[in-house]
């Protein structure tokens, strides 16, 4: 298939920001493209599931559509359900302990804690931060000629494709700007309830409407019905820097996480515009809607004990975030791991989490906890509450114990851990899922916070491998 517009391929390419040598990004080593065809063809355009991974119509978590409704997401625990379930008065009093805790950390030198940890998590949130402001309807940054290789005054028709096409090419650019692993939600009824009622950081309703251009006033942000294609990726964290939970160390494993999701985002942003469509994105922080939700619909990991997804490579290991585009694109199917099922047995992330919010049932349940949980999903809900007061207890950031102790996190070799070979024997044989449990006797947190900082660690804190 070949791109319908007056100018040459290469120019194109070099257009868009892809087109030329010494280009380098987690999934790609040095690629070099001529034009959209190689993108598509490249080896990242390919989603690689493993063999044992099976792709099928649904998740492995049961969904109620009719039961779910748009969330208010002014009700999570960063923005009023935590002054909700415990008291303002006790939000306020545990937020000004908080405080204390942190600055007596670090006049204290606490290792693991202090200013150098501290600094550390500030420097990671710091491209996230910087972009908050414009993030729906993207940066609108003026590129200059000379790097864009596109005049101003320069109208060209838009980029087109199949759908199927346009999947791999944004596959492709995706892993070549950062992202760990790439996957598409069409939006429908059922799949729109994912997105939130009330945006919580801002007050601005989100809202779908039939109109050709999103735009955004002082009380809504508003998504075109066309624009029904959710682009849902993830990042990876480091596995290192979350073995140090709780300390500081593993919050900036957090952080950077987010910064670099912004950095994808926006430049997912600024090439599928300059391809003549619309890209939406809400700053990365999840405010438009439930990203783990996306990315278990993408069939990018399943849904897990933690309430959190988890991804058949990196575990929970990974942050997962979203742009919506009216680029047409082919949607991918949810997969079978075997996660949610061994979520069932294994229950280790509830045992180790030190303020008992995470369920140690055996089976998922309809019923939620709180006001904080959006109903129609059988799940694992959590008692929230319990785990930001526990951040609160650490001085404001977050624990990171449950994330670092799951199996699916341990990313190394030895055969007591959930490398490949018993990844396989979960998705296919559950049968040996309570011993592969008992086997995992490492806690998975809690390493000394001081040594890390002389670890020679790889680019970001974590080895490249191929994703899904």
């Amino acid at each position: 298939m070949k791109s319908h517009t007056t100018l040459s391929k290469r120019s194109f390419m070099k257009m868009l920001g892809l087109g030329g040598s010494g280009s380098s990004a987690a999934g790609i080593a040095s690629p070099l493209y001529h034009d959209l065809d190689e993108v598509k063809a490249s080896p990242a355009a390919e989603r690689r599931l493993p063999w044992w991974v099976r792709e099928g119509d649904k998740p492995t978590v049961e969904i109620d559509w009719s039961t779910m409704q748009r969330f208010d997401s002014s009700n999570i625990m960063f923005v009023n359900g935590f002054a909700q379930a415990v008291g303002p008065e006790n939000a306020m009093k545990l937020g000004g302990q908080a405080m204390e805790t942190g600055t007596q950390n670090i006049l204290e030198k606490e290792p693991g804690f202090s200013l150098r940890e501290k600094a550390l998590v500030v420097g990671g949130w710091l491209t996230s931060l910087l972009t908050t402001e414009r993030a729906f309807l993207g940066p609108g940054l003026p590129v200059p000629f000379a790097m864009s290789g596109i005049p101003d005054d320069l109208d060209y028709p838009r980029y087109e494709g199949t759908p199927e096409e346009n999947t791999r090419m944004v596959r492709a650019a995706a892993k070549l700007y950062g992202a760990a692993s790439v996957g598409v939600v069409e939006l429908d009824e059922n799949t729109r309830k994912l997105f939130y009622a009330i945006d919580g950081w801002d007050g601005r309703k989100w809202e779908f409407e039939d109109v050709d251009k999103a735009y955004e006033t002082k009380k809504k942000k508003v998504i075109p019905y066309q624009a029904k294609w959710v682009i849902v990726y993830t990042i990876r964290m480091s596995s290192p820097s979350l073995a140090t939970a709780p300390a500081a160390l593993a919050t900036a494993a957090s952080s950077i996480a987010y910064s670099e999701g912004t950095s994808v985002q926006l430049r997912l942003q600024q090439f599928i515009n300059r391809l003549g469509y619309q890209c939406l994105a809400d700053g990365n922080m999840g405010t438009s809607g439930n990203s783990p939700g996306f990315g278990v619909l993408a069939g990018l990991g399943e849904l897990s004990r933690l309430n959190r997804m988890i991804s058949p490579r990196w575990g929970p290991l990974v942050r997962v975030f979203k742009v919506i585009t009216d680029l047409p694109l082919a949607p991918t199917k949810p997969i079978d791991a075997g996660i949610f099922r061994f979520c069932r047995t294994c229950k280790k992330c509830a045992e180790f989490c030190p303020s008992n919010a995470l369920s140690m049932e055996t089976e998922p349940s309809w019923e939620v906890q709180g006001v904080w949980n959006n109903p129609g999903v059988k799940t694992y809900y959590e008692k929230a509450p319990n785990c930001f007061s526990q951040w609160m207890k650490l001085g404001g950031h977050d624990c990171g114990i449950c994330l670092a102790a799951c199996p699916f996190s341990k990313q190394d070799k030895s055969f007591i851990h959930i490398h490949d070979f018993v990844r396989q024997i979960i998705a296919t044989t559950p049968m040996f899922n309570g011993m592969f449990r008992k086997l995992d006797t490492d806690p998975g947190y809690g390493k000394d916070p001081e040594a890390w900082w002389e670890l020679d660690l790889p680019p970001h804190g974590y080895n490249n491998t191929q994703g899904i």
